[in-house]
């Protein structure tokens, strides 16, 4: 009997141990909605004892290829509408919602040796401009900006900031990042990238609203979530009021 109970004991815990490992929600989520995701994931966390959330931050055309790869996750959260559109269509996710807004802005570094002042500076000859890899939604938005600006400041004014691009980055982060170390004059990033860690370190041009468009984040449950009651949960969380009221404070506009 002896010799026999520490078999047991051991078959026990390891029972035990299967049965209490931690339920996972995987979001894959734009880059710029890092800080507002990490802080309502923790509110979810406390929501859901012993739920751990896990981030999978990245450009969403990159989120896109990952999923269609087969990557696991249980939500996509989209910076534009094409990106989430794809996704439904090829049978990764289903019924998004639009959960959130943003608005592009210009940011320069705070001493501002280019002496940028309005996005028709963005023209002049030797400016340093970095944008987000081809295919990011916010490289996508600054374009459509452009095109549209060219009836403002000529036909060759999308073509002159063009010219200007020196780097091509993975995400808006890092567009953000390069402008914050100083390498660079200008980048197009979104209103809510501008949190309090990089306000004191850039200056912000706003962007004329007869040019500038409106950013739309969309959010779903992927159609083979490992826990789609958990994903809908997560889901309801950023589309509820209090989720909307987070969003917010980091610089989003409320979807309605």
């Amino acid at each position: 009997m002896l010799l026999c109970l520490p078999l047991a004991v051991l078959v026990f815990a390891g029972c035990g141990a299967r049965a209490e490992s931690k339920p996972e929600l995987t979001v894959f989520a734009a880059s710029s909605l890092t800080d507002v995701f990490e802080e309502l994931g923790e509110e979810f966390e406390r929501r859901n004892p012993g739920v751990e959330v896990r981030f999978n931050f990245a450009g969403s055309s990159v989120l896109l290829t990952q999923l269609h790869q087969g990557a696991p996750a249980d939500v996509f959260a989209s910076a534009d509408e094409a990106k989430m559109k794809t996704a439904e269509e090829v049978g990764i996710v289903g019924g998004p919602r639009v959960f959130a807004r943003n608005s592009p802005v210009i940011i320069i570094p705070q001493d501002n040796p280019a002496g940028v002042e309005n996005l028709q500076d963005l023209a002049r000859p030797e400016l340093q401009l970095v944008l987000a890899q081809k295919g990011i939604p916010i490289a996508e938005y600054t374009e459509e900006i452009l095109a549209k600006a060219d009836s403002r400041y000529g036909e060759d004014f999308e073509g002159r900031v063009m010219a200007n691009v020196v780097s091509r980055e993975a995400d808006v982060r890092a567009a953000v990042n390069r402008v914050t170390l100083g390498e660079a004059d200008a980048a197009f990033v979104y209103a809510s990238d501008v949190t309090p860690g990089v306000r004191d370190r850039v200056e912000v041009v706003e962007i004329p609203a007869g040019v500038n468009i409106v950013a739309t984040y969309p959010i779903a449950v992927t159609e083979n979530a490992p826990d789609p009651e958990l994903a809908r949960e997560w889901v309801d969380l950023v589309s509820s009021e209090e989720g909307q009221d987070v969003m917010e404070e980091w610089g989003f506009r409320r979807a309605t």
